[in-house]
């Protein structure tokens, strides 16, 4: 392997009903390096190249990629189109969309848990909430200003979901992750 291919994050490859071969490996390993700008967050990666055996002539490639980060293991799975041979595969646009598919994940989980923009304290807003649902644990508020804000029952303090109703006032800080996303959210007492 050239020095230039030397991976900075842990990689792990493992083949399933098929030959390792290293041609995939090298395939895997440089779509792989897309991840390093991850790498102060990323504790392991494990890349499973498998060969789905859909009938006696065909085959099916599947890439499973697992990413430890602190807190969260993230999986992104790929597969391509079943063919007369493994070799004959799209093996790099297979394991190319499942690397792209964790470049996505990650980026949310790490703006999410590591990066928020956290809004200073006179940055609360008040809001009335206009969509609740129950199962799912989410919720839209919408400020005065017609502003509209996702929220989901970890943004307000505990047992404080069950007790809101749509048209109950709010207040809440605003975050940007992916979209916008109000957090801390409180119900606003009566007479408030």
């Amino acid at each position: 392997m050239a020095e230039t291919d030397a991976l900075q994050i842990p990689l792990d490859v493992a083949f399933q009903g098929m030959e390792a071969t290293p041609h995939i490996d090298h395939q895997v390993r440089r779509q792989v390096k897309k991840l390093e700008r991850f790498r102060q967050h990323i504790t392991n990666v494990r890349a499973v190249v498998e060969a789905q055996h859909k009938s006696a002539h065909k085959a099916q490639l599947h890439i499973k990629l697992e990413i430890s980060v602190p807190g969260k293991l993230i999986v992104a799975e790929r597969e391509g189109r079943p063919h007369d041979a493994v070799e004959r595969a799209d093996v790099y646009g297979v394991i190319r969309e499942a690397v792209d598919v964790a470049i996505r994940q990650l980026d949310a989980y790490i703006s999410k848990h590591f990066h928020p923009e956290k809004p200073q304290a006179s940055e609360r807003k008040r809001a009335t909430i206009t969509y609740l649902d129950r199962e799912r644990r989410v919720g839209q508020l919408e400020t005065d200003a017609g502003e509209t804000y996702d929220f989901d029952a970890e943004a307000l303090p505990e047992g404080a979901f069950d007790s809101l109703h749509e048209g109950s006032a709010v207040t809440f800080e605003a975050v940007r992750v992916s979209v916008t996303e109000a957090t801390r959210v409180h119900p606003v007492g009566e007479g408030a």
